[in-house]
Parts: structure tokens; sequence; C-alpha cells
């Protein structure tokens, strides 16, 4: 049998798998490897009845520096004969890890499941995940399976998505800069090509494992459909599916691959000195340029302690127009409204934890309405995916409904 990424997918990135770390193993039972973009795990190793395998550092010298939390692994049955066996996840959250994990997220092919909820379990008083997978036999299609507690997304594939969209009278794709090692960042402007309708940005945000790419392409989906012909005909969007594209490939959770993590560094991104990362640079320049009235990062978490889709948002009262303000509220209002959405918490100049976030430079700085959508990845692929698209339906009836009261 051919070994890891050469087997699974050899469309993928190579990154990870010419970095020269021992990302498989194989034995006369499995093939068990994370040499593939997104995936995220070390030293897998026998297990009394199953295996063992480590879940990665972030590096760097930030808050989640040395810590270990995203998972991302593929597993092949090398028997015809499925097989039933559990894999003992070891990670470090400072005794948060194990505890926080209900889910666990399947992929298999290009279908999307999650483990039941009683093969997933905390060993007591560890940081120690045991997974129960049922393996599919070799024979089967799509015999490997995929678990990670994300949606994780490739980073190749999205070029061949947006090929797929880009002679659609009304998208627009673009090239806003480069990764760090080289990697293009892309923008899809959909709708109005009249610099004067109002503007919506979406972003994956740059913590790469997380389901921002997903919500952005079924954002895409809804705006070139049909349904939305009269929403493109007077307003204009601009959506970044990938936004830290080499931290995805090479499996982080929140960090750069320099070790830093951008989430955190709007304010510097802002100042622009010329210590700014450019992937980073490349959003601010997208946000000083396009003058959105609203802004929307796609997050997406893990933890069970989060009941739901939840919102992090940003007091109105940080906007000094009137009208932007109630505007701002009126679209807070709908979104609580959204079903299996609960509020988060709050930023301000002197409360919360986010005013280093891009989103408050773009509220403080631009004007614009910002907010944090963190969807849950407990939750299945579709039904996260239908919620963005609700959000953003619900933004273009509240501009509508504000502008049309203004010209009465």
């Amino acid at each position: 049998m051919n070994q890891g990424l050469r087997h699974w997918n050899p469309s993928w990135d190579q990154t990870r798998a010419e970095s020269g770390e021992n990302y498989i193993y194989e034995d006369e039972h499995v093939l068990i490897a994370t040499d593939f973009e997104c995936a995220s795990g070390i030293n897998f190793r026998p297990d009394g009845d199953g295996y063992a395998i480590d879940l990665e550092p972030e590096p760097g010298d930030h808050a989640y520096s040395g810590m270990s939390y995203y998972y991302c692994f593929g597993i092949c049955n090398k028997s015809p004969e499925p097989r039933h066996l559990p894999v003992r996840l070891h990670g470090n959250m400072r005794e948060k890890f194990a505890a926080d994990q209900a889910h666990a997220v399947l992929r298999r092919g290009d279908a999307w499941s999650h483990l039941a909820p009683d093969a997933v379990r905390a060993l007591p008083n560890t940081e120690i995940l045991e997974l129960h997978l049922d393996l599919p036999g070799a024979d089967e299609p799509d015999p490997v399976l995929f678990i990670s507690n994300f949606h994780w997304h490739p980073y190749s594939e999205l070029k061949p998505y947006l090929d797929g969209i880009s002679n659609h009278p009304d998208v627009r794709i673009s090239t806003l800069g480069h990764s760090v090692e080289g990697r293009p960042i892309y923008s899809v402007e959909i709708g109005s090509r009249n610099p004067d309708a109002p503007h919506i940005v979406m972003a994956q945000t740059p913590q790469p494992s997380e389901m921002g790419t997903w919500t952005s392409r079924a954002v895409i989906d809804y705006l070139v459909s049909d349904a939305a012909a009269q929403t493109r005909a007077h307003h204009r969007f601009t959506l970044v599916p990938a936004t830290n594209p080499d931290g995805t490939v090479r499996g982080l959770g929140v960090s750069h691959h320099l070790g830093r993590f951008p989430y955190f560094e709007g304010r510097l991104t802002a100042e622009e000195g010329p210590d700014v990362l450019p992937e980073m640079a490349a959003m601010w320049h997208l946000l000083k340029t396009a003058k959105p009235w609203l802004f929307i990062e796609w997050h997406s978490n893990n933890w069970h302690r989060r009941p739901g889709q939840m919102l992090l948002r940003f007091r109105p009262h940080l906007m000094d127009d009137a009208k932007r303000r109630q505007l701002w509220e009126a679209f807070d209002d709908r979104l609580m409204a959204l079903p299996e959405t609960y509020h988060g918490n709050w930023t301000s100049h002197d409360e919360g934890l986010y005013q280093n976030s891009l989103c408050f430079q773009a509220i403080t700085r631009l004007g614009a309405i910002s907010h944090m959508i963190k969807h849950h990845d407990k939750f299945p692929l579709e039904q996260s995916c239908q919620h963005a698209i609700m959000c953003v339906k619900e933004a273009v009836r509240v501009w509508d409904a504000q502008n049309t009261e203004d010209n009465t």
C-alpha cells in the first residue's frame, strides 16, 4: 500500500509531507498519517487495544504557544474487514482540552458527519480524549476516515472552487496579495458595480483551523444563485475565504507559521508599521479601500461549554454616527433572533478581549459595523453554512429597511 498523502489525495499541498517530520505510522493493521495540509498530530504509537497520538503545540510566543488543542488526522484500515478501535489524543490546554471536547468531525470522501456522542470520551483527570472509531474495510469506497475537531478546508481545494464560479457575470475574483510563503490571498467580489452601492466585506478569521472558508463558500454560493439576483443588483459583497493560507497548509490552530497570532495583530496592522504580516496588510488594505458598512469575520469553535452559534459583539456606542448605530442595533437584534444563536461577550474600549482585532480597528478607524460570528463545529456543516447565509440575508434586510424609511 502507498503511504500517507500519496495514497489519499496527491493534489493536496505537499508542504507537510516534505517537511522531514515523521507524520506517517503504519503497521499490519492500520495506516495513520498527518502529512496532508490542515493535518495536525505527531508521535503515533500503539496504545493497549488502540493507538495514541500527540497533538502538535502551537508555535511562537503568544497566549496559545506551547498548547495543543487542534487535531486532524487520517486513518485507514488495512484489513478488508471493518475494524473497531480506540484512538487516544493527548492534548494540552492546561487541563481544559479533553474535558471540553464532546464532538468529533468525520470526513469520508466529500461527506461530513460526526462521531456518535458516546464515541467521544474524556478520560478522567487527564488531557486525553478517547475516540472510538469504526473503520471501514480497506476495499470499501473511500476507506480513509479523516477525524478532526474542526471542519477543516484544504487551501488547495479553494482555487478549483473559485474557478468554477469565475464565469458568473456578477463575480470578480482577484488577488489581494500573497502570504509569507507566496500563496495567493483571493478576494471574491459579487454584485453591483456601482461604487456607491452598500458594501459588505466578509472574511475567514486568520485562525486557520476554523471553518470560515466553508461558511464563505456557502455565502458565495447563495449570492451567485438566482434567489439572490435582486440582492446582487443593489448590493456589493466582498469575501476573503482564506486569510492565513500558510497556517492552514501547515495545520495550525490559531497561529501564523512564523509563530505569531495574527488575529490579535489588528492594531499593529492598522498602524501600518514595518512588522505587519502581509496577509493582515492585505485585509486591512481591502477594508480601507472598500469602505464597507459591515465587516463580518467567520469563526468557529470546538469547546463544549459554548452552547451554539456564538456572537462576539462590539458595543454600538463605539460608533459616533447615530444613524449607523441604529442600523447596528437593528442588525444585532436580528442576529440574536436566529436559531441556536447566543451572545458570547462584549468588547468596547474598556471591556472585553478583542480591542486588538481587525474588527475593532474597522469600527474605530473606518466606521464599519463589525461582528465576529463563531459557528460551532458540533453542528452539521450544512447547518452552520445555512446560519451564515441567514446572517447575510438579515444584514441586507436591515440595510434596505432603514434606507427605505429614510427615503419615505
